[in-house]
């Protein structure tokens, strides 16, 4: 597979992108083409537009991994959390957090990081029209007003209590952003400037000289779109790619037992998961809904599609490793008999013999469907047919988009959308089940509304420490077994292979970070 990036990049000596062209910024002086230290990094997902502000949508996650965008405070390798552009975070009281920030941080165009900078850059998440507007980040983190206190201090007031504030501030779409220009269209603090994007295809950065972490090893990153991990592999083969950030399980299995590959490994907190459609259709039968998560083998399905490399079976929402939060006394068990035995003693029987039970008279035939993107997702898929056609249940799997997927789910034209999400990509218990099971939840399209959750949810927000916090979100993990508003499947494990020569990569348990100052590539 050619790179035209990098193809580009051997032939052409340039400076640090659109910065430079600007002038506007000190940016550093470009080795030549024979001396520039390229890395060009193969990821499953590529920038959602040309332009992809790091406010608006999910752009933030591939903006933070590319080193373009930084927020105020970082969640550290352990899951804590870590001063990045503000160095100081107080709780001053239920509704105030006191913010210091960080001395001599400088943006993209030279100017520095101040106050009224970062004030200006949250009030774009709400300004609508606006490319950085986030209608579902302005209600995570429910600001009511943000005070200067002086250049470097600010005072956060949030409309109602929320404990999990700090940690909704290192959602990557919480960026400090500065307004573009054409030369220079994405502002940012990170150690990398923005030069290019291509919808679904590639992200490009150049080094920034002057980042307060000090100056990059790597003159330029090329993060390219390669949804097929299959062939990203094979691009690493052929020496188009220096760094393959989710391998085929298969593969890397394969290197592991020969020895061979400069192999990376890291448990994260991501799970994947069906969301099935409660509010009518066949999963809204308390009974076929238990009688799915029953008869999903969960042990084999990560046997079959990760190659014992990839994941772990999950009994719950959260993983094992995430032991400040994760209830260790619930389980998702698989019991394909007990799963039949249920059915039939709900009367939903296969009365006509064609292999497929019924319920109010019509054959319960469950339309699935999942996205590309990750490699894991369609086999989970093909698998969980056959498991559910094992106890009766008809199937119908199809692979489509993630977004037109929920509006099919919301729409009742699938009964059940496969997902991976990260459970706690800000570190906090909260974000996962507020977001996908609360009633209102930006996520919540599978029509599950539950009083009792919601409340729960609400006192968790209301206390500020840990140990009170801990059972209320213990609680509410038995509850998301009790009634399956998602049906837990497994957590991930992320692998990764390099070129052999890649430098200062290791994998964020939360995939939240990836470029970084000490990311290098060998000569």
């Amino acid at each position: 597979m050619p790179n035209p990036s990098r193809t580009f990049w051997a032939k052409t000596t340039f400076a640090a992108g659109a910065c430079a062209a600007a002038l506007l910024c000190s940016a550093p002086t470009m080795a030549s083409a024979e001396t520039a230290k390229e890395m060009v990094i193969a990821a499953p997902f590529g920038p959602k537009s040309d332009t992809p502000d790091p406010r608006a949508r999910q752009n933030g996650w591939l903006s933070n991994r590319a080193g373009v965008s930084e927020t105020l405070i970082g969640i550290g390798y352990d899951m804590t959390l870590q001063p990045r552009l503000a160095t100081a975070f107080e709780n001053i009281s239920e509704l105030e957090w006191k913010i210091s920030l960080r001395e001599g941080v400088l943006f993209h165009d030279g100017t520095p990081v101040t106050a009224q900078a970062v004030k200006a850059s949250f009030e774009k998440l709400s300004e609508e029209g606006h490319p950085g507007n986030n209608p579902r980040l302005v209600k995570l983190l429910n600001i009511a007003s943000i005070e200067l206190v002086d250049d470097k201090t600010l005072i956060f007031r949030t409309h109602s209590p929320s404990s999990a504030f700090l940690w909704s501030l290192t959602e990557p779409s919480a960026a400090v952003m500065k307004e573009g220009t054409e030369a220079l269209p994405l502002v940012g603090t990170g150690p990398f400037v923005f030069e290019k994007a291509e919808a679904e295809k590639t992200y490009v950065v150049t080094d920034f000289a002057d980042y307060w972490g000090g100056a990059p090893k790597l003159d330029r990153l090329v993060i390219d779109a390669i949804s097929d991990p299959s062939v990203a592999a094979l691009a690493l083969q052929a020496g188009d790619v220096d760094l393959v950030t989710h391998y085929p399980e298969p593969d890397f299995a394969k290197l592991q037992d020969q020895g061979k590959g400069q192999l990376f490994s890291e448990a994260t907190s991501r799970l994947f998961f069906f969301q099935p459609r409660l509010s009518a259709g066949p999963l809204s039968n308390k009974t076929v809904l238990n009688a799915v998560s029953l008869g999903l083998d969960r042990d084999t399905i990560v046997a079959a599609t990760l190659a014992g490399v990839g994941g772990q079976s999950a009994n719950g929402i959260f993983p094992a490793s995430m032991k400040s939060w994760v209830n260790g006394d619930i389980t998702l068990s698989y019991d394909a008999a007990k799963a039949q035995a249920l059915l039939d003693e709900a009367g939903i029987i296969d009365s006509d013999g064609n292999g497929i039970r019924e319920l109010d008279g019509e054959d319960i035939v469950l339309k699935l469907r999942s996205y590309e993107g990750r490699a894991a997702l369609k086999p989970t898929l093909e698998i969980s047919q056959i498991m559910l056609q094992q106890i009766g249940l008809g199937a119908e799997i199809a692979m489509g988009e993630f977004g037109a997927n929920n509006e099919a789910l919301n729409a009742g034209e699938i009964d059940m959308h496969l997902q991976a999400w990260g459970t706690a990509p800000l570190g906090d218990p909260d974000y996962f089940p507020s977001t996908l099971v609360a009633t209102g939840g930006s996520y919540n399209v599978s029509g599950y509304s539950n009083p009792e959750l919601d409340a729960l949810l609400e006192k968790g927000r209301g206390l500020f420490s840990s140990e009170e916090r801990r059972p209320v979100y213990a609680q509410v993990q038995a509850i998301i077994n009790r009634d399956l508003p998602v049906i837990p499947l497994f957590h991930k494990t992320q692998v990764s292979v390099g070129s052999g020569k890649v430098q200062g990569y290791r994998i964020h348990p939360a995939e939240t970070y990836l470029a970084n100052p000490e990311l290098a590539i060998a000569d």
